[in-house]
């Protein structure tokens, strides 16, 4: 008997051990199924290939939300992610976060795609819930990016904090993209049109340089 209690107790007590190490909590929203799940991801997908993903980082002192939030869009924009939309969004345990929305298209293809990403930063960590798929989705989950949102609760936040009752990050905008290796660069508008003085006559048509 005494030996039976204890094993219970152990079991009890790991299970709660579990569950502490684990800051952040999401159920799989409408539509979507889990794949994966540690202390610091969980990732699930929807049947149409959207995937959303919940992914925890450790903060550092001073790290606010205006300061990551001009740090991800800045690296999002050097990597040819163009932003289109930021605007408040709060977690289901009430933090405050901010919502960004992207469009992007993969280096080398025509293939266009969207990225939604939901910023949360508390003292002890920062949080990224994100949605991502084919560009033909993007309108039905970016109308469901705050409702899914609202049902992710974040932890770290201490007694008081600055960093958790913080403004929102002013408007940011998308950097031109960095040159990708292997791939030409855009022309530059300022060199591709000829001088009004060594056009084509208009009745013969100049060569099309992108056939």
């Amino acid at each position: 008997m005494f030996k039976n209690t204890c094993s219970f107790a152990l079991v009890i007590a790991g299970a709660a051990l579990l569950s502490g190490c684990k800051k952040y909590a999401i159920e799989p929203p409408t539509g979507f199924v889990e794949v994966s799940s540690n202390t610091f991801e969980t990732r699930m997908k929807a049947q149409d290939d959207v995937g959303l993903r919940v992914h925890r980082f450790e903060n550092v002192r001073g790290g606010t939300l205006g300061y990551w939030a001009a740090d991800l869009v800045t690296k999002l924009g050097k990597r040819g992610y163009v932003l289109t939309n930021q605007q408040p969004a709060r977690s289901k345990n009430g933090r405050e976060g901010t919502r960004f929305d992207f469009d992007y298209t993969i280096p080398g293809t025509d293939e266009p795609k969207f990225y939604t990403v939901v910023l949360f930063v508390t003292d002890a960590y920062k949080f990224t819930l994100e949605l991502a798929g084919d560009r033909e989705w993007a309108k039905a989950y970016q109308a469901r990016a705050d409702t899914i949102a609202g049902e992710l609760k974040v932890r770290g936040c201490k007694t008081a904090s600055k960093i958790c009752s913080g403004p929102q990050p002013p408007k940011l905008s998308s950097p031109p993209p960095d040159p990708i290796p292997g791939l030409p660069e855009p022309p530059d508008p300022a060199t591709t049109a000829a001088p009004a003085s060594t056009q084509a006559p208009a009745s013969t048509p100049a060569p099309n340089p992108n056939p």
